[in-house]
């Protein structure tokens, strides 16, 4: 009741699920956290063993990760794994590509043995991706693996383009009527709260100065077989600028290629993001999605306040959760960023 819970009535609950039940709820009890009411009701639902698994979604910050990442720690096997949504989508079109096999024998060799999935970030903006999925969620349902997945949106929302929303339609359909749908709800952003951190992603800063220009030599990389222009690579450590990485037509894979080689990356000339045009600024929300997913700390120069993605005239459709990853870099002082490896400063 106004809860966002949508019950399933079974009669076979998954082993596994009856199984995890106990040590979750008693790893969030060790834990110390005060949640609030819409995480408690959550937890419970949660914690009540479904036949398939479960699907949480809800706005940034509310603690689906700390919520999920529990219940996944607290599932008594080794015979688990855990995807993010870009990653596995990825490694399952280059299976099926590189082995020319079909679908269902690459999804065997991505799952393994495993009785336990966790899909990590569901947000589905490629029409290919929801064809794939739909077979990847029967298929795991069929075997009776059991389902973890979280995401911001509601299932109806995941593919919103009217053009493939039909196309989409049967994922929904799974989704909806064979996993426990449960909307984490409305409440403090807990991200915005607690922005401090002490390693990866949020260690990285955020300083609003005057762009100047930038006429550091580049050096290609050759990323997932397209060609990127760094300003500076100095060990495990980039440096590339606005332009380089987000006006180019770059996909999630040459991000998720530079989240494998750097160790940290700083990005220079960064407009006023309120001013970028909408693909230039979807692919920046990309590439933070990527490198906040991946740990890596980002350092950026850039001519507007992080928040500024939110007045775009076509803000990415994520951009709430753009701007609530950003929140989590240090605002630092105008003044020199980074000194590449020619030795100038930028």
């Amino acid at each position: 009741m106004g809860l966002g819970i949508h019950r399933r009535t079974t009669n076979e609950p998954n082993n596994i699920a009856r199984a995890s039940s106990g040590p979750f709820r008693a790893a969030l009890g060790d834990s110390g956290i005060t949640f609030d009411n819409a995480q408690i009701a959550a937890i419970d639902a949660l914690s009540t063993p479904v036949r398939h698994g479960y699907y949480l979604w809800g706005d940034v910050g509310r603690g689906k990760s700390l919520i999920s990442e529990t219940y996944f720690a607290a599932i008594p096997t080794d015979r688990k794994r855990r995807f993010h949504f870009h990653d596995f989508f990825r490694d399952l079109q280059a299976q099926i590509t590189r082995e020319r096999e079909p679908l269902e024998r690459s999804l065997r060799r991505l799952l393994g043995n495993a009785r336990a999935v966790f899909f990590d970030e569901f947000h589905v903006h490629d029409v290919a991706d929801g064809v794939y999925l739909s077979a990847t969620l029967k298929s795991v349902l069929d075997d009776g693996i059991l389902v973890l997945a979280t995401s911001n949106y509601a299932p109806e929302d995941l593919m919103p383009n009217p053009l493939y929303h039909e196309r989409f339609r049967p994922a929904i359909d799974i989704i909806r009527t064979e996993l426990e749908v449960v909307h984490l709800g409305e409440g403090q952003d807990y991200r915005l709260k607690h922005a401090a951190a002490t390693r990866g992603f949020g260690t990285g800063t955020w300083r609003t100065q005057t762009p100047v220009a930038n006429d550091t030599p580049a050096i290609e990389l050759n990323a997932a077989g397209h060609i990127i222009s760094a300003r500076g690579v100095e060990g495990d450590t980039a440096v590339f600028t606005f332009s380089d990485l987000c006006a180019q037509p770059l996909g999630v894979a040459q991000y998720l290629w530079l989240a494998q080689q750097f160790r940290a990356i700083t990005l220079i000339s960064v407009p006023d993001l309120a001013s970028v045009d909408r693909d230039p600024l979807a692919r920046f929300a990309n590439l933070i999605d990527v490198l906040y997913d991946r740990d890596i700390p980002l350092h950026v120069s850039a001519a507007g306040e992080r928040s500024r993605i939110l007045e775009a005239s076509e803000p990415p459709r994520d951009a709430k959760r753009i701007a609530s990853r950003l929140s989590t870099l240090t605002l630092a002082q105008a003044g020199p960023l980074v000194r590449n490896v020619s030795g100038n400063c930028t």
